[in-house]
């Protein structure tokens, strides 16, 4: 039962509304947001200038001479074609560069935004029985998981969802990124598909926080993913196509963890963070 009142819950307006509440209280989030985006620009266009200047032409030509090959259309419709694949490359490329530069520049921005609305919505844990409501919330501490293959959608999200910053997460996303970046060659389907794979790491860091204040251990972590993976991917898609809009994804890229935050503590007040039994959350 509480798994069909979670699904209910319109996960995938959480980033919207994330922006939302930021625009509603630009007081309390404006200051540290405004000078990192400061900072994440000033950066960016010292290297997306340079790309463009550079490296479009030549990606463009690129992209066409593989369309000559594969698709046989009218050359009004191929120059349409091979123009907004190379556009949206051109964007894509830039978000990745404004996403690494900014993960420098974020610092704990990112936690303190998440916990401005914990704290507003009275959901900071107390420390005397935090490991208490944790064991109550979250299930046992150490029951037996599951072991996916590395590059599972499941496990990435769970790896996403842990506290540790490995030198393996940190190579890892921006390495699929790339990796994964000729499905935009592809249309339609490709850029949802590379849209779903970014989705993957976005939807598990929702609640990652939620899970360090009330000190979740990494079983308990994967089995809330296991469970609900498909409301934290939809979460995903949405923060991570926000995330990807030319000029203002700056400013998602923050605004998403309030989103995340909310929808933790609309959780935590309808208690659907309870198990239904000893072995699920």
């Amino acid at each position: 039962m509480d798994l069909i009142r979670e699904c209910r819950l319109p996960t995938a307006t959480y980033p919207l509304r994330g922006f939302a509440h930021f625009v509603h209280h630009p007081r309390r989030h404006a200051g540290p947001i405004g000078l990192s985006i400061l900072k994440v620009v000033a950066a960016s266009a010292v290297a997306v200038v340079p790309l463009y200047k550079y490296g479009y032409d030549i990606q463009r030509g690129v992209i066409k001479s593989i369309y000559q090959h594969i698709i046989t259309d009218s050359v009004h419709i191929a120059s349409l074609r091979v123009s907004v694949t190379s556009s949206i490359v051109f964007f894509l490329e830039s978000s990745l560069i404004t996403m690494q530069l900014a993960s420098h520049f974020v610092g704990s921005i990112e936690d303190r935004l998440f916990d401005s609305v914990v704290l507003e919505r009275n959901g900071m844990p107390e420390k005397e029985n935090v490991l208490q409501v944790t064991e109550r919330v979250a299930g046992p501490a150490s029951l037996p998981v599951i072991n996916y293959s590395f590059f599972s959608p499941v496990n990435l999200m769970v790896m996403s969802a842990q506290l540790d910053e490995s030198w393996r997460m940190t190579l890892l996303q921006p390495a699929l990124f790339v990796m994964t970046l000729p499905l935009n060659l592809v249309p339609f389907v490709g850029p949802v598909c590379f849209v779903a794979i970014q989705a993957l790491f976005v939807g598990g860091k929702a609640h990652r926080r939620y899970f360090k204040l009330y000190q979740w251990t990494p079983a308990q972590r994967q089995r809330r993913i296991e469970q609900y993976f498909w409301q934290y991917q939809r979460f995903g898609m949405v923060a991570t196509a926000l995330e990807m809009v030319p000029f203002v994804g700056y400013l998602f890229m923050y605004t998403n963890f309030i989103g995340g935050a909310m929808w933790a503590m609309d959780l935590h007040e309808a208690k659907l963070l309870e198990p239904t039994s000893k072995k699920t959350l």
